[in-house]
């Protein structure tokens, strides 16, 4: 795809030097009324009504020189503009602008310089999209401005009409991420993910089956992810959401899809990967039947709009009137819904209490209103997926809401991780089959690891076997698998294979004849900088002695994580492995809690220790080096 020159400063300055929009498609002749509003704008979807020819009149717009005009308006009964043509280049028009009520809602740009691209504006009440046609063709070739909404919306019609050249329009380019100053080798990495894009658009309609019939509903993406400039030596902040659900009414039965990761250029959100089928994670399923009856339809309009307006800063205190606000809204919708049909809408419900709860005080009212759901859809014929998902996100609200607020001196930590380890194994026993189960028994291990008991890892190790045994497939599943791999580890070899960070390069951890520390890690790890010396001086002292230190990162983000090396001063082979903590295969692999992680293991390429402390480990690699 070729990518524009053209930034969204020369557009504007562009189009105030012209001063609207234009088809470009008929001689600048005398314009009438019945001409007039016989033009339709040349993209589809564009709300421009018109009035009856009868009530309308035309005027000529006046230009510098007297008696010379530059185009005609066309006004309504109201005396309120309805059409205005306008031609700088005495050939074309070329400009035309739409009105709605007298508020500009569409233009058209077609400049006389065939180089440079015809532009379509969608203003107003129609919204924020701003289209290149690069070729003049009449079919977008980029979006120099799109909204995160309005790209789902395009996304779905590119769906629905199986289209390549639309996702096309929609795709993150080289030439973006350069301009957003982002370093040549990630840049290649994100635009290498676009190239299944089109691929994606085809799968996804074959597995939706959506018709051209198809409407758009709602769209979840959360909250925003933003690196800043600085750190990473860029000219632009980098934001983006990792993933949305869009919600797709289709005759009369709900589907749903996913985004994928949407980035922010200037004022234009781009895609990387391309659509899926279903909710992204955090959002629930598509219920069967239609999606939003019509007497709900205003209220998610308002839901729509509102979600354009998240905080920024996402300060918590903003942050909670944002989420106490949205919660206030989808109980209007929840409540006005048939019981089959709440489904979905009562999962963003929750999530919104959620979200809520943890930025107030406990006993708060979103925790009531979470557990009134988990009561009250636990009872007999009612929804089960919407108690467990009550349940669990009470729990986890009510977990993070005590942590917030424990006491000073920590005298009510062992309490409050009580209460912790209670109420996930309460939920596990409750609602075995949700789709929460997998991750509430992770995070029940974890915490039964690390509870200090005599019986910890005897605990750890029965709720690990339950997870892998019932919870298989699943990411949960297979880091469990992992966590008793690790239990097990000591006296077997060191089993860890990753790709070097900022490389395609394979690395084997493992080495025969030397001393190896495996150190997992996190750029936001408190520790860091100070591991970071220690292991420094541990490769001064014993490197010639045989000793590889391996560094395994958790972070997110591989730049993220270069950066954190380069200001740390992290010695030895970096390995790294997309999803984080949470989804990494290299966290994985051990089933690796949180970091700091480290392993030693001999000469003989097996594990002497895990969980060993840094500050440890230096006994360890003195005896082993010898």
């Amino acid at each position: 795809m070729t990518t524009s020159h053209v930034t969204v400063k020369t557009l504007a300055a562009l189009t105030l030097l012209v001063g609207f929009g234009s088809t470009g498609r008929a001689d600048p002749a005398p314009v009438t009324v019945d001409w007039a509003l016989k033009q339709a704008p040349r993209q589809p979807g564009v709300n421009v009504p018109a009035p009856a020819a009868a009530q309308c009149k035309v005027a000529p717009i006046p230009g510098d020189k007297p008696g010379k005009s530059v185009g005609s308006i066309v006004t309504g009964p109201d005396g309120k503009p309805v059409r205005q043509f306008v031609s700088y280049d005495d050939k074309t028009f070329n400009i035309v602008v739409y009105f709605v009520d007298g508020v500009e809602a569409y233009r058209e740009v077609y400049p006389p310089d065939p180089k440079e691209p015809f532009q379509f504006r969608w203003l107003g009440p129609n919204g924020t999209k701003w289209g290149l046609d690069r070729n003049r063709d009449g079919v977008i070739d980029e979006w120099a401005v799109i909204s995160p909404e309005e790209a789902s919306q395009e996304l779905v019609q590119a769906v629905t009409t199986r289209d390549p050249k639309r996702i096309e329009a929609l795709l993150v380019t080289k030439e973006n991420l350069t301009a957003l100053g982002l370093p040549s080798a990630d840049a290649d990495k994100l635009v290498a993910r676009t190239t299944g894009a089109a691929k994606r658009v085809s799968e996804t309609a074959a597995a939706l089956k959506l018709t051209d019939k198809a409407k758009w509903v709602h769209v979840e993406y959360g909250i925003p992810n933003t690196r800043a400039a600085d750190s990473f030596g860029g000219r632009q902040d980098y934001t983006a959401y990792k993933n949305g659900t869009i919600l797709v009414e289709d005759g009369g039965k709900g589907q749903a899809l996913q985004t994928g990761e949407l980035i922010l250029i200037g004022k234009a959100w781009k895609l990387v990967d391309g659509p899926s089928a279903g909710a992204a994670p955090q959002g629930g399923s598509a219920p069967d039947g239609p999606v939003v009856p019509e007497e709900v339809r205003p209220l998610v309009e308002r839901l729509n709009k509102f979600d354009q307006n998240v905080p920024n800063p996402p300060t918590p205190a903003a942050m909670y009137e944002f989420n106490s606000k949205r919660a206030e809204l989808l109980e209007q919708i929840h409540e006005r819904l048939p019981e089959d049909k709440k489904e979905t809408w009562a999962k963003m419900l929750l999530d919104s209490h959620a979200a809520a709860a943890e930025n107030d005080k406990p006993g708060n009212k979103h925790l009531a209103r979470l557990d009134q759901f988990k009561k009250t859809y636990a009872a007999p014929n009612m929804n089960p997926a919407i108690a467990s998902y009550a349940a669990y996100r009470l729990l986890y609200a009510e977990n993070s809401v005590a942590m917030a607020n424990m006491k000073p001196d920590g005298s009510d930590l062992a309490a409050i991780q009580d209460k912790w380890r209670a109420a996930l194994e309460e939920f596990v026993k409750a609602f075995p089959q949700s789709a929460d189960a997998p991750e509430a028994y992770w995070r029940l291990a974890m915490a039964q690891e690390h509870s200090g008991a005599k019986d910890a890892e005897t605990k750890a190790r029965a709720t690990y076997e339950t997870l892998v045994k019932n919870y298989a497939d699943t990411p949960q599943g297979a880091k469990g698998a992992g966590a008793l791999k690790r239990l097990d580890s000591e006296g077997k070899p060191l089993e860890l294979t990753g790709q070097v960070l900022g490389t395609n390069q394979a690395f084997n951890a493992a080495q025969p004849g030397k001393v190896v520390v495996v150190y997992y890690w996190a750029s936001w790890s408190d520790s860091l900088a100070e591991d970071a010396k220690k292991l420094q001086a541990l490769v001064k002292d014993y490197e010639k002695k045989g000793l590889v230190v391996v560094t395994v990162s958790l972070d997110h983000d591989a730049k993220q994580a270069a950066d954190a090396i380069k200001t740390s001063g992290l010695p030895g082979t970096h390995l790294f492995a997309e999803g984080g903590l949470d989804r990494s295969t290299l966290a994985a692999t051990y089933g690796i809690l949180a970091p700091p992680y480290v392993f030693v293991a001999g000469k003989d390429g097996k594990v002497v220790k895990r969980n060993t402390g840094i500050a440890a480990i230096e006994e360890e690699v003195k005896k082993l080096a010898q």
